[in-house]
This record gives C-alpha cells, sequence and structure tokens, in this order.
C-alpha cells in the first residue's frame, strides 16, 4: 500500500484559516527572546573581557575588539538558538501541552458512536489536525472493512502539507493486524514532530485500531449472518425439492396403489396380490429415500456408534494399509456440530490416504483438551505434492473446520508423508479436560487398531 497521498481533500471540510493569532504570538515572543540573547552575549563578553583584563572600566567603554569577540559570538549561535527557541516555542503555543490527552477522551467518544469509519474518520481527521495545529493529517484505512458495499482501501485527509515539512507515519494496528496507516504532516519546513506530538499520535493511532478492529468484526460478523442464512435456506430448498420431487409423488403412487387393490380385493384377488407386491418394492423405495434424507440432516453412525465407532466404520474391512485409532476412553459427550465436523474431516482424509498416499501405515488421533478437540490424520506416505491443486475434498475440509472457528493445516512431515491437522473448538466443553494440546498431560491414548490389518 501507498504512503503518499492518494485523495483530494473532501470538499465539505471548512477551510484552514490563513491567519492564527497563535503564530504572530509565537514570533514576537522569539524576537523578544533573541534580542535578549543578543544582550546577554554583548554583556557577558563585556563582563568576561573585563575580568581578564582587570580593567574594570572597559565594562563602562568597550574597547573595539570586545565588540568584535560579541559579534563573532552572536553570529556563530544565533541560527542554531533560532531553530532550538522556535521548536521550543511552537510546541509551547501551538501544542497545548496542559490539554492534549483530552484529544485521545473525545476520540474515543467520537468513535463509540462510529456507525461506519466512511462517516467517522473524515470527523476524526480534522479533530486530530485542529487539535493538535497538524497542517495535514491523513487517515487510511486497509481492506476488509467492507462498509456501504465499498471493499478498497479508504483514505481521508485534512489539509496539505507544508512545503519542506516532513511526514510522519504510523501504522494502526490492533492485535499484530495491520488496520491502515496515520500519516501527519510537519508544522514547518525541516522539522519533525516532537516525541511529545510522536506519542500522543500513536495513542491516537492504538485508538483508532481498536475502532477499526471493531468494525472489521462487525462486518465480518453481518457476512457470517448472510452466509449462515443462505446457507440454511438452500438446504431447506434442497430437502424441499427432495422431498417434492421425490418423496411426494411416491407416496402419491403408493395412495392409488392402495385403492386399486381395495377394489381389486375381491373380484381379482390375483391381480390385486400383484399389485401388493409392487406396493411392497414401492415402500422399499420410500422408506430408502426417508434414510437418505435423514442421513444427509446428520449421519447416522454418528447415532448408532458414536464418533469413535463411527470413524472405524469408514475404515475398510479390507485394506493395504494398516490404521490405528488412538482417542481417549471413554469419549465424553461433544457438541453435535462438532461430532459432525470431525467425522467429515476424517471421512475425507481417510479417503485421500487410501487414494492417493500410497501408505503401509495411517495414524488418527484424537485428543480433547480444555477448549478444543484435536483430529490427526498422518501416514508414512508419499506426502502432499508442491504444486498439488486444492481440490474439492480440501475446501470442504477448510469448511467445515472455519464454520466452527477452527483450523485445518496440510503438511509433509520430514520423515516421509503426509498430516492433516484439524482444531475445533468446544463451544460446551465438559468441565475438568486438560489444557490444550494433541497430546494433554496425563491423557493416555487408547489404540483401536483393525483385526483384520497388520500391525
Amino acid at each position: 500500500m501507498s504512503e503518499a497521498p492518494r485523495s483530494e481533500p473532501p470538499t465539505d471540510l471548512p477551510p484552514r484559516r490563513r491567519w492564527d493569532g497563535s503564530g504572530l504570538l509565537g514570533g514576537g515572543l522569539l524576537a523578544v527572546l533573541l534580542l535578549g540573547y543578543v544582550l546577554l552575549a554583548f554583556l557577558g563578553v563585556v563582563i568576561v573581557g573585563a575580568l581578564l583584563t582587570g580593567n574594570r572600566q572597559i565594562v563602562f567603554n568597550p574597547p573595539w575588539w570586545l565588540h568584535v569577540i560579541a559579534l563573532a559570538l552572536v553570529t556563530a549561535t544565533f541560527a542554531p538558538l533560532r531553530r532550538w527557541l522556535r521548536d521550543a516555542i511552537d510546541d509551547l503555543v501551538q501544542a497545548q501541552e496542559d490539554d492534549a490527552y483530552a484529544l485521545v477522551g473525545r476520540l474515543n467518544a467520537e468513535l463509540q458512536q462510529m456507525a461506519s469509519p466512511r462517516a467517522a474518520l473524515p470527523q476524526v481527521a480534522r479533530m486530530i489536525a485542529t487539535d493538535l495545529r497538524l497542517p495535514y493529517v491523513h487517515i487510511m484505512a486497509d481492506e476488509g472493512l467492507a462498509v456501504d458495499a465499498v471493499p478498497a482501501t479508504m483514505d481521508f485527509n485534512v489539509g496539505q502539507p507544508a512545503a519542506g515539512a516532513p511526514l510522519s507515519r504510523l501504522p494502526i494496528a490492533y492485535l499484530d493486524q495491520r488496520l491502515g496507516l496515520l500519516v501527519v504532516g510537519g508544522r514547518a519546513a525541516g522539522r519533525p514532530l516532537t516525541q511529545r506530538d510522536r506519542a500522543l499520535l500513536g495513542d491516537v493511532a492504538r485508538q483508532l485500531g481498536i475502532a477499526l478492529y471493531a468494525a472489521r468484526l462487525t462486518v465480518d460478523l453481518q457476512a457470517s449472518r448472510e452466509h449462515l442464512v443462505a446457507a440454511r435456506e438452500e438446504e431447506r430448498r434442497r430437502i424441499r425439492n427432495d422431498l417434492h420431487d421425490g418423496l411426494a409423488p411416491t407416496l402419491s403412487a403408493l395412495q392409488l396403489q392402495l385403492g386399486a387393490i381395495q377394489r381389486l380385493m375381491r373380484g381379482r384377488p390375483d391381480e390385486a396380490e400383484r399389485l401388493m407386491d409392487g406396493l411392497r418394492e414401492s415402500l422399499r423405495g420410500a422408506t430408502a429415500e426417508i434414510r437418505r434424507l435423514v442421513n444427509d440432516l446428520r449421519p447416522p453412525m454418528l447415532d448408532a456408534f458414536g464418533l469413535l465407532g463411527a470413524i472405524r466404520q469408514l475404515v475398510p474391512a479390507e485394506s493395504d494399509i494398516a490404521f490405528d485409532l488412538r482417542a481417549p476412553e471413554p469419549m465424553p459427550a461433544l457438541p453435535a456440530a462438532v461430532e459432525v465436523a470431525a467425522y467429515r474431516i476424517a471421512g475425507e482424509a481417510i479417503h485421500n490416504v487410501i487414494r492417493h498416499s500410497g501408505a503401509r501405515r495411517c495414524l488418527l488421533r484424537i485428543a480433547l483438551a480444555a477448549d478444543e478437540l484435536g483430529l490427526e490424520v498422518s501416514d508414512d506416505g508419499r506426502g502432499f505434492a508442491a504444486d498439488l491443486p486444492v481440490g474439492v475434498g480440501t475446501s470442504s475440509m477448510r469448511e467445515r473446520a472455519a464454520e466452527l472457528g477452527g483450523s485445518l493445516m496440510l503438511e509433509n512431515d520430514l520423515d516421509g508423508g503426509a498430516r492433516v491437522l484439524a482444531r475445533l473448538p468446544l463451544r460446551l466443553a465438559p468441565a475438568g479436560l486438560e489444557p490444550p494440546g494433541l497430546d494433554p498431560p496425563g491423557l493416555e491414548p487408547v489404540e483401536h487398531q483393525q483385526p483384520n490389518q497388520e500391525s
């Protein structure tokens, strides 16, 4: 992201005043101090000359050489002293030392009422420029704050940099996340901001970071809600279509067949019996369709065998790969969403090991911590290719972990083979579990090995 200003000052900003009483006050004070310095320097040279020569009369009638020495001293020190005095006076007159940190309080009040960064940041830039008497303030908010459907970087600036004045750039961040940049211009050419100015602006940048982070969380929360609503409605539409196009016609056909059988039972029993055989087959199809719909809602293996038993059912009875399952026994009750995600991720990982790894052994580990479930699937095969494209299965595993606020990592082991590690947060974790980790202290894993496979 470029740090140079990229936008014109907003047209709704009031024009900056060209005359300021503080400038006249500072200039007058500077002139008085410089004049006093010249007089004190001349008097000091004369007094030192009188002490060195022992002639006190030269104080009232200095010789020409003392005038030359005094003039040389003033000439050599006048320019650096003028710069130092000018900076000190500017800090005293312009920086408002007595109530500077009131700006942080006003900014905090403004940001707490922020409806959106696009509406609040221009006002924040004006407040910084006005309170600190800065000629130029520029706030850049990074992408990710998709407020008002505008995902691009947002720039807001007040004024123009003074000619020759250095620019100071302070990052706007929160929790090690870069959220933007605060750029301010010095008050005069060749004069950077003081340490006090930079400390105060650092506090301002931290306040902005907290506000922008909260705004980003709000945007992410809204996007997540919209995604959940869309996913829920898509799932409802899919189930409706399955019921309408599959199960409903089947049940209607069964109703017609029952009516026909009722009419034929007395006059043509043989034909009625033949229709009953067809009705029996239709009932089997309807039952299978209902089971399919139920299985799509939640894997029945989880209800029948639990998470560990359901994962064991994923391993084929005859395979060249020896599968080991290590998990705590007994497995405590888990949230339904965590169980489904772990089951689906394990199923996809086992499928990839069987089809693509070329491995001879595969280890599946489940570990519980106080706030998360860890699932690891590792093998001794050829590992992941460096140029392997992200497939549907990998995307599905990542999405299932992300939906719960967890993470999924795929990596190659140094000794060969691949490793899939999923961490799923336990929103309703049972009490008394150990701290996080795949092998929590004191939790001895129990191996479950298929009886028809070699060790």
